[in-house]
């Protein structure tokens, strides 16, 4: 049986009736594949709509160096989030997935794709059904589900050497896999497929060590296994580093992607990064893998950078590749409207190279060359980095010096070319309509991404390495210092109150007007389009901090309230704060005003189970205090409030008794909880009631012969 959307056709096999019953998660992301959505333009979209839909799921392979002469083959395909990633870019791909729903899902979000086949069913008996091996495999999830198909020890080792069976000579397979022990386990993310804390870490979770898939691959034949490491994790990954290119400190910063759940956070995930990027020991505890077995890939690169959460017309990719000359950077359109973007650059290239010259400054140099962006691949040390060295060394003199030296540079770069500073059309487009109180002066050309991590000193001298952001459009000088200066000083919160802004001659009035264009120029650059951070915002589960945790947990607080003649009023109520030891007993010694006559304390705000061990006055030595309370006895466990109020009151104390002494235990309890157990207790105690009333007791008497 085949079924036709578009271009593509779905084949079904005779197994596939079995998994026609569509998921609900399924039914709702057709419906919004066949009303054409743009989840780009979504704000609030769900789990399930982030994780079939958005267009950076494809990051995760998109990149790999497919040809038009390769054939693919996606081995449980899902919806096809990957396969736009390699569609236009080989002569055939084949995608398998077991459910006809997201089979269908697959073939209409993909219907104008003239090389795509799509087989529904049980996938291992239609992979036996293709004719010819392939260039390329795609099986993203075929570790962690391996264990389903294959009965046995080692099913992955036997799925793996089924797929391997299929590769073309000088084939690869590419896998993907959850780390097990990933750092955002140890932070205090749950599993994503089941929602348990710590589960992967002990061992009961999906996952797997590096080390487990060295032994698994080894095990299939597969020992040459080049691993990759998706970040922030495999799902909507930015970065793609490798063994030839790990992080450096400061880079991993982005690490809050609980969209499919609440999460704890136990530390400081970009700290802990650095300690152990620094220790050589990332790739142990990265969150995920993909690793590419099979024959030596040939211009793989190193190292991938996504820029492709703003407009499409700006979307890239930004690539470091290994050749036999040394490393190559490439930025290549992942989007067609984004093709006119990277020629730019080397008409760019011209611009700024006449424009530094005055200032003594190089050009990194752009070739393009099929579509792509190719740099020089420059060595040396970032002028941030100076400046880094020279605040560490806590040389804010130096540092300010440095910052004078920046200057002068921009200043020299763009003396010659300098004008009146006007508003043009293409200014108001792109930075708004601001006020100035001031007139200034700007050149017609800039790049404003003369910022401090974009000029490397090397052996060459000064060099402007990434000019992606340069336009014919001019802007005030100033804004070029502010934006450079303000972007170091983000994250270097010791740096923010030591007068910078200042001694670069830019006012408290003009940061604001600065930080204005900026908004409207980021606003620009998105053109609609709504973040991953901006709907992380929107969708994620709760994050709970651990701090906010040990606070809510250590630091509990009852109200008191001291009755000196005038009855209990709020105006002669305190808070103490609690702090229960490790048995969750609380201790209180309460130091009462002159004259108190009775004494009210409310354990909490909220329903509760207390349990009382005594409460004594002291007066010359310690006497025990009776008390009374608006909860209902519930022995042993102590006193059950259903109220939001619960109090104990000590209604007479003997005069002259300035201190009393508490301890006790409380548990707060949700409101339907105590409601239920309340309303039990009730049936409880009338049914003790009935049990014990003369005609009851007379007829267990007469029942009993009595």
């Amino acid at each position: 049986m085949q079924e036709q959307f578009g271009k593509v056709t779905v084949t079904y096999d005779e197994t596939a009736a079995d998994f026609d019953r569509a998921l609900p998660e399924d039914e709702r992301i057709e419906r919004l594949v066949d009303e054409n959505c743009d989840l780009r333009r979504m704000e609030a979209p769900g789990w399930e709509e982030l994780y079939h839909l958005s267009h950076l799921r494809a990051n995760l392979t998109e990149w790999l160096p497919v040809s038009k002469t390769h054939r693919v083959l996606e081995f449980g395909a899902d919806t096809g989030q990957l396969t736009g990633g390699f569609l236009g870019k080989v002569s055939q791909v084949i995608c398998l997935e077991e459910r006809p729903g997201r089979c269908r899902i697959l073939a209409k979000r993909h219907r104008n794709a003239e090389n795509l086949s799509v087989y529904a069913g049980n996938i291992w008996k239609n992979l036996e059904t293709l004719s010819g091996g392939f260039d390329w495999i795609i099986a993203p999830g075929v570790l962690e589900q391996a264990g389903l198909w294959f009965a046995g020890e080692n099913p992955q080792v036997q799925a793996l050497q089924k797929l391997k069976a299929r590769l073309n000579p000088g084939g690869h397979l590419v896998l993907a896999a959850d780390n097990r022990l990933g750092l955002k386990y140890w932070a205090g993310a749950a599993n994503p497929h089941n929602g348990v804390y710590f589960d992967n870490l002990e061992g009961r979770g999906c996952g797997f060590t590096k080390r487990e898939l060295e032994q698994i691959f080894t095990e299939s034949g597969l020992a040459d296994a080049a691993f990759y490491y998706p970040y922030p994790e495999r799902w909507f990954p930015v970065s793609i580093y490798s063994d030839h290119w790990l992080p450096k400190t400061g880079e991993l910063n982005r690490n809050l992607r609980n969209f499919e759940g609440e999460r704890l956070v136990l530390f400081d995930e970009e700290k802990v990064y650095d300690r152990l990027v620094t220790e050589g020991r990332f790739p142990e505890f990265a969150n995920a893998f993909l690793i590419v077995t099979g024959s030596p890939v040939e211009d793989c690169p190193v190292y991938v950078k996504y820029s492709n959460d703003r407009a499409e017309r700006f979307a890239i990719r930004t690539d470091i590749l290994e050749t036999a000359d040394g490393k190559q950077v490439r930025k290549v359109p992942v989007t067609p409207q984004a093709k006119e973007h990277i020629e730019h650059m080397k008409r760019r290239e011209a611009a700024l190279t006449r424009q530094c010259e005055a200032g003594g400054i190089r050009v990194n140099r752009c070739e393009l060359q099929d579509g792509a962006a190719y740099f020089e691949f420059l060595k040396g040390r970032t002028f941030e980095e100076q400046l880094d060295t020279l605040r560490n060394h806590k040389d804010y003199a130096g540092l300010a010096a440095a910052l004078q030296d920046y200057r002068r540079l921009l200043l020299n770069c763009l003396a010659p070319e300098l004008a009146p500073f006007e508003k043009s059309a293409r200014f108001k487009e792109m930075f708004g309509d601001p006020a100035f109180e001031k007139a200034c002066e700007g050149a017609p050309v800039n790049n404003l991404d003369w910022i401090f991590g974009n000029l490397m000193e090397t052996s060459h001298g000064m060099e402007v390495i990434d000019y992606e952001w340069t336009f014919e459009v001019q802007v005030p000088v100033e804004y070029l210092l502010w934006r450079a200066l303000s972007l170091y000083l983000h994250s270097r919160t010791d740096l923010q109150g030591i007068g910078l802004m200042a001694q670069m001659g830019i006012s408290s009035r003009e940061e604001e007007i600065f930080a204005e264009m900026e908004h409207h120029f980021q606003l620009w650059l998105l053109q609609g389009t709504v973040t991953i951070d901006a709907q992380y915002l929107y969708t994620a589960g709760r994050t709970l901090r651990l701090g906010d945790l040990l606070d809510h947990a250590g630091r509990q607080r009852m109200q008191v309230y001291a009755d000196t003649g005038e009855g209990f009023t709020e105006n002669d109520s305190w808070w103490v704060d609690t702090a229960p030891d490790k048995e969750g007993c609380t201790r209180l010694r309460l130091f009462l005003p002159e004259g108190t006559k009775a004494l009210r304390i409310d354990p909490a705000e909220t329903p509760c189970l207390v349990s009382v061990k005594r409460i004594l006055g002291e007066l010359g030595g310690s006497y025990t205090l009776d008390y009374i309370h608006n909860g209902r006895e519930l022995e042993p466990q102590g006193i059950l409030y259903s109220t939001d109020d619960p109090q104990i009151t000590i209604p007479a104390l003997t005069e002259g008794t300035r201190q009393v002494c508490l301890e006790l235990t409380v548990q707060e309890l949700n409101h339907d909880t105590a409601f239920a157990c309340m309303n039990l207790l009730n049936r409880v105690r009338t049914a003790e009631r009935i049990y014990n009333i003369w005609p009851v007791r007379l007829l267990r008497r007469l029942r009993h012969g009595h």
